[in-house]
This record gives structure tokens, sequence and C-alpha cells, in this order.
């Protein structure tokens, strides 16, 4: 290991708890729709995160407290008993948690547990109305979705806490809904996340690169734990095809700071030959915001294919943790910075 090149720990760590299972089949999912065999077929073969496992990967985040996120290709609600020992045990802690989910799952009791326990409750809906709804995710099921997001406001009441957001992928099927969408939920929610969606290469076919490739921000500060321990290189990889170490065997900062991390930001900074799952992937320019711009009572920041839309009313739940900007990597255009919403 090349002392020189030792990070502060991550920032963020995303957990599989049960992975790869989940309750809806969105046709634009590359692991859980009918469109995409190769994740069908994966989903075979994969299990659920032992318990104790986690408590040992919490006993040692615990002193610097990262965002951590059940939310790895799977819906987290989906193994109730797991989740909730999950969130109380990080909790405990005081280590802030994040989540994704579908919203079918919260009821009245699972609002509650949520709100009580979690930093930022992110909702993917992607439709206005159900017809789009059925063409963007395969469900019947949007009143059901929006009654969740209600359901959680109202248990937050005043509280400061949770962060509570909703995303919306653009895709073809949706994108003359975006406006109407926005126009909606802004009215109720802190935030918004709008993004393009992204291929099996993960190319994003619609945009336009203006800048210059950078180093992308995932490998310097996020991890993606899989159900075993392996290590993957980000958040993309849905198919498993990376494994930089297990968190079980040699725990977090000595996967972190390991030599195939290491080997594989050295390639992102010209230092070496770039990891060919990354080479083709346009994932690193949604880390860099563009531009950031106030109106209307909003803070619009923008990336090359993700705009977060946030009330500046509510921005005193935008902590640390969960805007992640004050990230410090040594390469070119470092005024950039990292967002999650």
């Amino acid at each position: 290991m090349d002392s020189s090149l030792i990070l502060d720990p991550p920032r963020k760590i995303n957990f599989g708890l049960q992975e790869n299972t989940c309750n809806m089949s969105c046709p634009k999912c590359l692991v859980h729709s009918e469109n995409y065999p190769r994740g069908l077929e994966l989903r075979k073969r994969l299990g659920i995160m032992n318990l104790d496992n986690i408590l040992r990967v919490f006993d040692e985040i615990s002193d610097f407290q990262p965002l951590v996120s059940p939310s790895y290709w799977g819906e987290p609600l989906l193994n109730r008993k797991l989740f909730k020992a999950f969130s109380v045990e990080a909790h405990k802690r005081s280590i802030p948690i994040m989540i994704n989910t579908n919203g079918l799952l919260i009821d009245d009791q699972m609002a509650e547990f949520l709100v009580e326990h979690l930093a930022v409750i992110s909702i993917s809906i992607d439709a206005h109305t159900a017809e789009v709804l059925e063409k963007t995710r395969a469900s019947n099921e949007l009143e059901r979705i929006s009654d969740a997001v209600h359901r959680l406001l109202e248990h937050r009441g005043k509280s400061l806490t949770p962060r509570i957001v909703v995303s919306f992928s653009e895709e073809e099927a949706n994108s003359h809904e975006k406006e109407q969408f926005i126009n909606h939920w802004i009215k109720f929610v802190d935030a918004i996340r709008i993004n393009e969606i992204y291929d099996s290469s993960r190319k994003i076919e619609k945009v336009d690169f203006k800048i210059a490739r950078q180093p992308c921000r995932e490998i310097y500060d996020s991890m993606n734990i899989d159900f075993d321990g392996t290590v993957r290189m980000c958040c993309v990889d849905g198919y498993r095809e990376t494994n930089l170490g297990n968190v079980f065997e040699d725990g977090v900062l000595a996967v972190w700071n390991g030599s195939a991390f290491q080997k594989l930001r050295m390639g992102h900074e010209g230092k070496g030959k770039i990891d060919p799952f990354c080479d083709s992937c346009d994932q690193w320019a949604g880390f860099n915001i563009t531009s950031e711009v106030e109106e209307n009572g909003l803070l619009l920041r923008r990336t090359a294919h993700s705009t977060y839309i946030n009330r500046l009313d509510r921005l005193s739940n935008w902590t640390e943790e969960t805007k992640r900007r004050d990230v410090k990597i040594k390469f070119k255009s470092n005024d950039a910075f990292l967002d999650v919403m």
C-alpha cells in the first residue's frame, strides 16, 4: 500500500442487505426487468447479508459516521426484520441513514419507524399520472406511492428531519410529465431529483458532455458492499463485474485504502490504465455540479445529467452528511463537488 495515497474514510456506504430482491420490475431496470435477462439470472445466485457482519462494520465506522444506505439494487423494505435491525443499530451509533425506496411498503407503522430513525428518505416515482407509471415502472400503484409520501410528511410534522425527497428518472415515456411532476411535488417535499436513465454499458444517450472527463467522485467518496462483504467498484455495478476486496474479511478501511482501490483511482488520475468497467461509463459527470442557481424560492443544482431542486425553506435539514459537498480530492477542477440531493 502506498501511504501517500491513503484517503479519509468513505463519506457514504451502500449495503446490499438482500441483494437483487424487488417488488417491482421497472422496464428500464438492468437487474429486475425481463428486458435484461442477465439480471434475472444473477438474482438466483445472491443472498442475504448477515447481521453480525453488519454490526462489525458499524463498530468500525462509528467514529467517522458515514451516511449509510441499505439500498443497493434492491428494495430495502422487503426484508422488514433485517432493515429494522440495520436501522436501529446504525441509529444507536449515531450513524446517519438514507434509503431509496419505491414506497409501496410504507404503511403507517413503517412511516413512523422511518421518520424516527432515518436522515434522508428518497422515493422513486417517475410519473405524474397512473398511465405513465404503467410505462415507466410497470405498476398501477401511483395512489399508493403518493399516499406513502404524504404519510411520511404527516409523521414528520414540523420536525426538521428526515429530509424527504422524490425522484423522477426521465425517459421517453415520461418526459412530457416532468414539469407537472415538479410543480406538484415541490409543494410538499424538501427536494426533487431529476435524472437521465443509463443503459447496460452505463452510457447516457441524451447527454452532450461539455466538460472534460474527470476522475469519478464515487471511488473517492463512496463504498458499495455486496451481501457477502464483497466491495463493488461503484453503485452502477448491478451485474457484479468488479471486486475490490471484502470488508467482512479485512475491514472497511483496509479495503478502502487497499491496492485494488488505489490502482483504480490512479487510473482515473491518468497515472495508469483506466479500468475497463469505467472506460465506457458516463456516470462520473453526474457528480460534478456544473451550475447552482437560486430562483423562486428554490436552489437548482445541475450536473451533466441530473438536476437537484431544493426548497430554500427546507435547507436547514440539508446536513453535511447528506449534501457531501466538502470532499477534498487532489485532481484538476477541484472546485467541483459531489452532491446527493
